[in-house]
């Protein structure tokens, strides 16, 4: 039988590969291999360092991130709040996220609310139980007064612990953000509409329990009084910021008022809107045009490839990792302003009547 080596892996049924077989195999003590494996301040020699790290490499070691946080008060994990983790909009975020945080060895978790405040407010206390560094809020508040008043309170006691909150979105918290003004792109919107000649404009909203749905109404209310345009409750639907929604919205539409465009709080919305009114035999654009507001990758490739307002998403969440390492590195975390850009599609034409 070949004898093992110093610091072998144990075999079999045997306990899996600990940090005492990884400070053997360097010939370090378990305190130095610690100190080494969880990035310690502790002062260590670079050649003692290339040794454990080596010894790591040879037994295949993966560090227990719940033993590093005791050494390092730090897990290196963030906790993700989105809304619909369906939706692309919040995938573009998450990915510009986890594209920047990975290089610093974060790890993230994405929870899906499905707007519900206390599946919201669950997952909030899950991430404070687990000791995340930082919690992301990559969607915008709920107006839930209960959940509100809730939500502070759990977020003071998170920050008195020494975690950090990110906001990515029109939300009720303080703390760093990464600030794009949706008011002002939904009265772009409009505006891009008037321009082209269009006065009978109607709206497809999102929910009424989320703060950027009254943000992008208030931004299109605001167009509507700016350019003079028919206006009016009959105007406006909710389409639920879902393509089904947002089809059921666009016959509401029709049922009440005759438009000449149309433009959905966000592009899955519009591409519903899209498609009810092809079913229904209008053609888009020259009998009613339709835009959308968001920018999301699909809509270029809808029944019709969409106009829409293009929202920087991926630099959303990017520009938010790098406010989350600076808050948790205890630097500076400026808040981060983004504006859109209006993308020119197949979606929009001048009024027909």
């Amino acid at each position: 039988m070949v004898p093992k080596q110093p610091g072998s892996p144990p075999v079999g049924d045997e306990a899996p590969v600990s940090l005492r077989h990884v400070a053997k195999r360097a010939g370090v003590s378990v305190a130095t291999a610690s100190r080494v494996i969880s990035g310690s301040s502790h002062p260590v020699s670079e050649r003692t360092r290339e040794l454990v790290l080596a010894a790591a490499d040879s037994l295949s070691f993966v560090p227990n991130r719940l033993a590093r946080a005791l050494v390092t008060a730090r897990s290196q994990i963030v906790g993700v709040i989105v809304h619909d983790i369906s939706d692309p909009y919040f995938g573009d975020i998450v990915k510009g996220l986890e594209d920047r945080l990975h290089t610093d060895d974060y790890q993230l978790f994405v929870a899906n609310s499905d707007r519900d405040p206390e599946k919201e407010l669950n997952y909030v206390r899950a991430f404070d139980a687990h000791q995340v560094d930082a919690i992301v809020f990559a969607a915008s508040s709920l107006t839930d007064p209960d959940y509100a008043g809730s939500l502070r309170k759990l977020a003071a006691g998170f920050r008195a612990r020494g975690g950090v909150i990110v906001l990515l979105s029109d939300h009720l918290l303080e703390g760093p953000r990464v600030l794009f003004d949706n008011r002002r792109a939904a009265a772009d919107m409009v505006g891009y509409l008037a321009n082209r000649g269009h006065r009978r404009i109607g709206y497809i909203g999102g929910p009424q329990d989320l703060e950027v749905s009254h943000v992008r109404l208030a931004g299109f209310n605001d167009a509507v009084a700016e350019f003079g345009l028919n206006s009016g409750p009959e105007y406006i639907a909710n389409g639920r910021f879902t393509a089904e929604g947002g089809g059921e919205a666009m016959t509401e539409l029709l049922e009440r008022v005759d438009v000449t465009a149309v433009l959905a709080a966000n592009d899955l919305m519009a591409i519903g809107a899209t498609r009810r009114l092809l079913t229904t035999g209008i053609a888009v654009p020259d009998d009613i045009s339709v835009a959308g507001l968001d920018g999301i990758a699909i809509a270029e490739y809808g029944p019709v490839p969409l106009t829409t307002m293009q929202i920087p998403t991926y630099e959303i969440g990017q520009q938010g990792a790098g406010l989350l390492l600076a808050a948790v590195g205890g630097g500076e975390a400026a808040d981060v302003r983004l504006t859109g850009e209006i993308i020119e599609r197949q979606s929009v034409a001048g009024p027909s009547t």
